[in-house]
């Protein structure tokens, strides 16, 4: 079975007909909005004619520069070496960063109408924005003057854009020996993570000390990546008038401070059931004191066969057709139409990855697919991303943008309707080891993720007084895995260098991509509670939620699903689900 993406639905290749002419298309497009531009944000007064005139426009700009820009950044993610890719993704952000200027002078243009309302009324196109342009409105405050706009976008893309780049460069080629089945082999640094699912302890260990001999090696380089992006950020976002970079994520995430605040403090109510966990993890695995972290995903149980990526297509399809047929034959479609890059190899992003690309109605995955449990989930979990943008179709592009953390929400849900097909489908044994990997990403959802998004803090909070050494770096990391796990692991095992192995650290403009996690794990815990009550009726409900979710900030799109986030009860509600797990699953071990 092919594991490899077809990208032709895009582009056939660099050289294409196609190719050129969208290029040549993108650079006519940007010379009409700077037309518009000069033609518009001189004159007194806001019109409804000049409005749409500035939105046809840039739906059509975005539609172009998303294929264009897509078509790079997967060649890129899959071979990080290819030079036509990287040639195209600077000349794209390069050529792109004049729009920076009209977007920001736009914002701050319809920002001075004080009758903006009547005027959204009075037009249907209009109202199909109407979210977006209120969007606008909210974000006005923190635009510069659109010559600082043009300057900023121009600088990223030889700053952290650069970084990032680098990151991704560098992370994805090193490569390290360790001993699989008795004889040395390469592997690269997300092979290594995927051995942490495997059942021989002593790969596991072997590999684990592997990647952090291998990620010493490269440590330097990593953290000069991280220290000109986050210091990047810091400038950018104080320039803008942004208290911190976590607010710029919030007003990005549409999402409030009351809820983020709401959900943190159930989930550090939390931890200690985590804990307790963890602890029942290690005496089964057979440490006499605390879980070595090098053993915090390994599986429980016998030794189980690897499987396939057929059976994994297989078992992906046939759970989702359990909540809906439309879910199922997306999933289908994906696989069919090779939407997928599951093929493990150097020089490839060791990370899962969806890119919607809307323009012509596809997706595309990428995942390192080894054979272990957590590639099922992994799969789902981008795939649910997929299902997510397929229920926006009918938008525009302008109307195709969605918070982060329901993103997560959507991708997350997907697993768990995975998960609970299989435990359902299972029998008792292998229903309790599905289930203890439930725990276990949950865990990874909500411990790990807290330690990362407390050491993202402090980052920040160092970063302001200058850049921060290699060692700096690893003793923040360290004691935010402590702060996050506790006594329940055995803290000397944690390699030191574990802020390498995020590559949200390393995207500009990405930052504190860690919550929204949690948050997604959590909110669709609840979304799933209330699947089991309402059974099949619920799947119409779910994608007409998801529909929504481009045109409603996280508050409102909460109370569709009569959810209230400011709550610290819902979110305590969704982890006593966990909670209620991680105890059946230490009553019946």
């Amino acid at each position: 079975m092919n594991m490899t993406w077809n990208l032709d639905s895009l582009y056939p290749s660099f050289e294409s007909e196609k190719l050129k002419a969208d290029r040549q298309l993108l650079g006519q497009l940007i010379i009409d909005l700077k037309a518009w531009a000069e033609g518009n944000l001189k004159r007194e007064g806001v019109s409804v004619a000049a409005i749409e005139d500035f939105l046809r426009l840039y739906n059509d700009y975005k539609s172009v520069y998303v294929c264009l820009l897509a078509y790079a950044e997967l060649t890129l993610s899959a071979d990080s070496n290819c030079e036509q890719a990287m040639n195209l993704a600077d000349d794209i952000e390069q050529v792109s960063s004049e729009i920076a200027g009209v977007a920001a002078g736009f914002k701050r243009w319809i920002s001075t109408c004080d009758h903006l309302d009547e005027l959204i009324d009075s037009s249907p196109y209009l109202l199909q924005h109407q979210f977006y342009l209120n969007e606008l409105l909210l974000q006005s405050r923190y635009v510069l003057n659109e010559d600082v706009e043009v300057a900023i976008a121009q600088m990223q893309s030889t700053g952290s854009k650069a970084w990032g780049r680098l990151y991704m460069e560098t992370a994805s080629s090193t490569l390290a020996d360790v001993m699989v089945k008795g004889e040395s082999k390469q592997a690269t640094l997300a092979e290594l993570r995927s051995m942490a699912y495997e059942n021989n302890a002593a790969l596991r260990k072997a590999a684990y000390e592997a990647e952090a001999e291998a990620c010493s090696r490269i440590a330097g380089v990593c953290a000069a990546c991280m220290n000109g992006i986050s210091g990047e950020a810091l400038t950018i976002y104080g320039m803008r008038g942004y208290q911190s970079s976590l607010e710029k994520v919030l007003v990005a995430s549409r999402m409030d401070s009351e809820t983020l605040s709401a959900m943190l403090a159930a989930l550090q109510e939390s931890l200690p059931a985590f804990h307790t966990y963890y602890q029942k993890k290690a005496e089964l695995l057979g440490h006499s004191t605390k879980l070595p972290f090098y053993d915090i995903f390994a599986p429980i149980g016998e030794e189980s066969m690897k499987i396939s990526y057929e059976d994994a297509q297989k078992t992906i399809v046939s759970s989702f057709a359990t909540f809906s047929e439309e879910l199922a034959n997306l999933a289908q479609k994906a696989f069919d139409q090779r939407w997928i890059d599951a093929e493990p190899k150097a020089g490839k992003g060791g990370f899962g990855l969806c890119i919607d690309i809307f323009p012509i109605g596809e997706s595309r995955i990428m995942t390192q697919f080894t054979g272990n449990a957590i590639d099922i989930s992994i799969l789902a979990h981008e795939l649910g991303h997929a299902y997510h943008s397929s229920c926006l179709a009918h938008e525009t592009m302008l109307n195709t943008d969605y918070p982060i953390p329901i993103a997560e929400t959507a991708s997350i849900f997907c697993e768990t309707i995975v998960n609970q097909a299989l435990i359902a489908s299972s029998a008792k044994k292998e229903a309790h080891l599905i289930l203890e990997r439930s725990i276990s990403d949950a865990g990874y959802y909500l411990v790990d993720f807290y330690a990362r998004y407390l050491f993202e803090l402090k980052l920040y909070e160092k970063r302001a007084l200058g850049p921060l050494p290699v060692q700096e770096l690893n003793e923040l990391m360290i004691a935010c895995m402590k702060e996050a796990y506790g006594e329940s692991i055995a803290t000397d095992t944690i390699h030191p260098y574990m802020w390498m192995n995020k590559a949200g650290y390393f995207m500009a403009g990405y930052e504190f991509m860690n919550f929204p996690y949690s948050f997604g794990l959590l909110f669709s815990k609840g979304l799933y509670a209330e699947y089991l009550k309402q059974g099949k009726d619920f799947a119409s409900k779910y994608r007409a939620f998801l529909s929504d979710t481009s045109n409603l900030d996280i508050v409102e799109l909460a109370k569709t699903m009569d959810i209230d986030v400011h709550s610290i009860d819902f979110w305590r509600g969704a982890l006593k689900l966990i909670e209620t797990d991680i105890e059946a699953f230490i009553s019946t071990t």
